[in-house]
């Protein structure tokens, strides 16, 4: 009876244990004694109580936002996510200010490495939920279908899109051609105070500098504004190997998803994605456990 007391009790308790009570949770009915019913039936019917035409929602942390971080968080438990995030969209999208508003919320913590909930498999299912529904306005849905196509390229795990690249010396060469245990690509622009910052950062980062010297980690520098007068005065660190795309290809084929400069992209052996559009720390933390 106890056992039983506890899965019945699992899924709310992930809620209360985040100091959850504002938001209307709906009852997850007794007779649903398994984890992962009780934690599908709570993802499916998580926002019944919501107005969405509640102007009072929009911008409200505690209820909209840290409601929408709680759906976010019981998302592992949950088989029928698809249809979770289904019923959300469905919600949203009859409101036009709420749609911008929690699609950027979603955004925010499903898409941005710095967040405690990244996740972007979940941001693709949220993208492909907003994407099905048929009374989005054309703009709205050429929106988002852009956002999932980027999205959707260069996913870890699979093969980081080929390019070609100018050396300083005015020769080149492509990515694929790099022959390292690890590539870690850093696209910026040397007129860009924050990638100069994180340049240094990837300078002084123990984990990196042992890889680096170990021969274990080569890291491409590319600017990605081009051939800048900015570039060619500006070498990129020793031993790093310093390119700029002279023609912008990276931009204009939409061949990486770089929302902002600088973005690092890291890479096995075989040019597989590892690690996308992440941070230092995000880096550090790989070699750590790697």
């Amino acid at each position: 009876m106890k056992q039983l007391f506890i899965i019945a009790t699992f899924v709310v308790g992930i809620l209360s244990a985040m100091g959850q009570t504002t938001f209307p949770l709906p009852a997850v009915p007794d007779t649903l004694t398994t984890r992962t019913d009780r934690a599908n039936y709570l993802a499916l019917h998580y926002w019944d109580n919501i107005d969405f035409n509640d102007s009072t929602l929009i911008g409200n942390e505690d209820i909209s936002e840290q409601g929408f971080c709680n759906f976010i968080s019981i998302m592992p438990y949950v088989t029928q996510q698809r249809e979770a995030f289904d019923v959300f969209v469905q919600g949203i999208t009859c409101n036009k200010k709420a749609q911008d508003y929690f699609m950027a919320i979603g955004q925010k913590y499903l898409a941005e490495p710095q967040s405690p909930v990244y996740n972007e498999a979940l941001y693709i299912v949220l993208l492909e939920a907003i994407t099905s529904m048929d009374h989005l306005s054309v703009s709205d849905s050429e929106k988002y279908n852009f956002m999932l196509r980027m999205e959707k390229r260069n996913q870890v795990g699979t093969v980081a899109c080929d390019f070609e690249f100018m050396l300083r010396d005015g020769t080149y060469n492509r990515l694929h051609n790099i022959n390292a245990p690890y590539t870690l690509i850093f696209f910026g622009d040397p007129d860009c105070e924050i990638c100069n910052k994180v340049k240094e950062q990837l300078q002084e980062s123990l984990y990196i500098k042992l890889k680096f010297i170990g021969g274990y980690l080569t890291i491409l520098s590319v600017c990605v504004e081009g051939k800048t007068a900015k570039w060619q005065d500006t070498p990129a660190p020793e031993g790093w190997i310093d390119a700029c795309d002279e023609n912008c290809t990276i931009y204009d084929q939409l061949l990486y998803d770089i929302p902002g400069l600088p973005s690092l992209y890291l890479l096995d052996k075989d040019h597989r994605v590892v690690l996308r559009d992440v941070n230092v720390e995000t880096v550090e933390r790989y070699f750590s456990r790697n």
